[in-house]
C-alpha cells in the first residue's frame, strides 16, 4: 500500500499534531462546537480545515498525481458514498447529516493517504493524554482561583443553561456536576468514548519506541476517565483494563502487582474519608454506581428504550432504513450510535460500520476472544451516546478499513495485467 507522505521533519509533525487537535476542538461533540463557537460556525471552520489541509496535501504530492486518483482508496470512498447516498435516495430523505457522516468518511480516507493507522492514532493518544492531564488541572486546580475570584476565565452557557469555564482546552463546569471532568466535550459521557478510544489505540494500535511511552500514556488517560465518573466509561475502563492484565500478562511482574496495591490503599483510604464526611465525591459515586440503577435515572432508562426502539426500527426497513427524523425522534433521547445506523442505513450501512471497527480490532485466529471482547468493550463506549456524525467516530476503523481494502484492490489490479499479458 502506498502512502504520499508530507516531509518528515518536526514542522511537518508538529503541523499535523495541531490540524488534529483542531479537529478535536471542532468536532461534532466538542463544547466548542455546541457552546462557545456555535454549531455552523464550527462546521465551516472544520470544512475549511479540511480544504486547506488537501490543498496542502495535493501541493506537497503533485508530482504523484496520477497515482493518486487512481489509487484504490478512491475505489473505496465511491463504494462507502454509495452505501451512504443510496439510503437518502431511495427513501427521499433530503437530510444533510447523511453528507455530514460522508464527509467523516472521505476525512478518514483522506489521512489514510499519507498516515498509517498507527501512526495517525500516535498523535490521538498523545493529544488526548495531553488534553486529558490539563482538564483534569483545570478541574480540580485552576477552578480553585477562578471560584475564589483571584483571577477570572470567560463565562459561556450550554444549550440547557448551565454555566461552565473556558480554560482555553478544557472546560469546566462552575456548579452543575461540577467534581466531573468534561475535558473540551459537551459531557463526560461523550468524554469517556474519546478517552476509551485512546485507550484501545494506545495498547493495540500505536507502536512505541519504548514500552514507558505507553504506560505513561495508560496512566495519564486512566485518570481522566476516572474523573469524568462516567458509570459506563468506568465499568469499560475496568473491562479493558482485565483485558489487557491478562493478554500482555502482566499478572507474571511483581511490580505490577505492588502497583495494583498501592493504587487499592490509596482508593480506600480516598473511599474512607469522603464516606465518613458524605462528600461530594461520595454523592457522585453514590449515582454513579448505584442511585443510577435504584433511583431508576432517566438516563439509564432512555438507553435501554433507545436499544429496544432502534431495533424495531430497523426490523420493519431491513433494507434502506428509516428516515433519519424518525430514527433520532422515536425515542426522546436517542443515544445507540450502532443501531441508529442499521436504523438510518439498513444492513448495508450497519455493517459497514460494524466492518470498519472489526477491521481496527480483528488481528486473527488465534486472538478471536480477546478481540471480540475488545470489540465489545468498544462498542460499549460509543453505543452511551449518539456520535453517528463526529469525526472522530469514524477516521480510525475507516482508516483500518482501507489498510486492509486497498493491498486487496492493488492484488486484483496486479491478477488483471497478468491475465491481459
Amino acid at each position: 500500500m502506498n502512502y504520499y507522505a508530507f516531509p518528515n521533519n518536526r514542522l511537518w509533525k508538529a503541523a499535523f499534531a495541531l490540524f488534529l487537535s483542531a479537529m478535536l476542538f471542532l468536532a461534532r461533540d466538542s463544547m466548542y462546537t455546541t457552546a462557545v463557537l456555535g454549531f455552523y460556525k464550527a462546521q465551516f471552520l472544520m470544512l475549511a480545515l479540511i480544504v486547506l489541509a488537501g490543498v496542502v496535501f495535493l501541493w506537497v504530492n503533485r508530482r504523484n498525481l496520477g497515482r493518486i486518483l487512481t489509487d484504490g482508496r478512491l475505489i473505496l470512498a465511491a463504494v462507502l458514498a454509495l452505501v451512504v447516498l443510496a439510503p437518502m435516495v431511495l427513501k427521499r430523505d433530503w437530510q444533510l447529516m447523511y453528507f455530514s457522516i460522508l464527509l467523516c468518511i472521505f476525512f478518514a480516507v483522506f489521512v489514510s493517504y499519507f498516515l498509517s493507522v498507527q501512526e495517525a492514532a500516535k498523535y490521538y493518544v498523545v493529544i488526548l493524554a495531553v488534553l486529558g492531564t490539563y482538564s483534569m488541572i483545570a478541574t480540580y486546580i485552576l477552578r480553585i482561583g477562578v471560584d475564589a475570584g483571584v483571577y477570572s476565565v470567560p463565562v459561556f452557557q450550554n444549550s440547557i443553561g448551565y454555566t461552565f469555564y473556558n480554560f482555553f482546552g478544557a472546560i469546566v463546569s462552575e456548579s452543575y456536576v461540577k467534581t466531573r471532568n468534561f475535558g473540551i466535550f459537551r459531557e463526560p459521557g461523550v468524554y469517556q468514548y474519546f478517552l476509551l478510544l485512546a485507550l484501545y489505540l494506545n495498547n493495540y494500535t500505536v507502536r512505541w519506541s519504548k514500552n514507558r511511552q505507553m504506560w505513561i500514556c495508560n496512566g495519564l488517560l486512566t485518570a481522566a476517565m476516572i474523573s469524568t465518573f462516567s458509570t459506563a466509561g468506568v465499568l469499560e475502563l475496568g473491562l479493558l483494563a482485565l483485558v489487557v492484565f491478562f493478554d500482555k500478562k502482566l499478572y507474571r511482574d511483581k511490580r505490577v502487582w505492588l502497583a495494583l496495591g498501592v493504587c487499592a490503599a490509596a482508593a480506600a483510604l480516598v473511599a474512607a474519608r469522603s464516606i465518613a464526611r458524605m462528600d461530594s465525591l461520595y454523592w457522585e459515586v453514590y449515582t454513579m454506581v448505584i442511585g443510577k440503577f435504584v433511583n431508576g435515572e432517566d438516563s439509564f432508562l432512555e438507553r435501554i428504550q433507545a436499544f429496544a426502539v432502534n431495533i424495531c426500527l430497523f426490523l420493519d426497513s431491513p433494507i434502506v432504513g428509516q428516515t433519519i427524523s424518525d430514527t433520532l425522534h422515536a425515542v426522546e433521547n436517542n443515544t445507540s450510535s450502532t443501531l441508529i445506523l442499521f436504523s438510518v442505513f439498513g444492513l448495508a450501512g450497519g455493517c459497514f460500520h460494524v466492518a470498519a471497527w472489526a477491521a481496527l480490532v480483528w488481528e486473527g485466529r488465534k486472538t478471536w476472544l480477546r478481540d471480540l471482547l475488545l470489540m465489545g468493550i468498544l462498542m460499549m463506549s460509543f453505543n452511551t451516546q449518539n456520535l453517528i456524525a463526529d469525526v472522530f467516530f469514524w477516521l480510525f476503523p475507516v482508516m483500518a478499513l482501507t489498510q486492509r481494502w486497498v493491498p486487496t484492490v492493488e492484488k486484483w489490479k496486479a491478477r488483471g495485467k497478468g491475465n491481459g499479458q
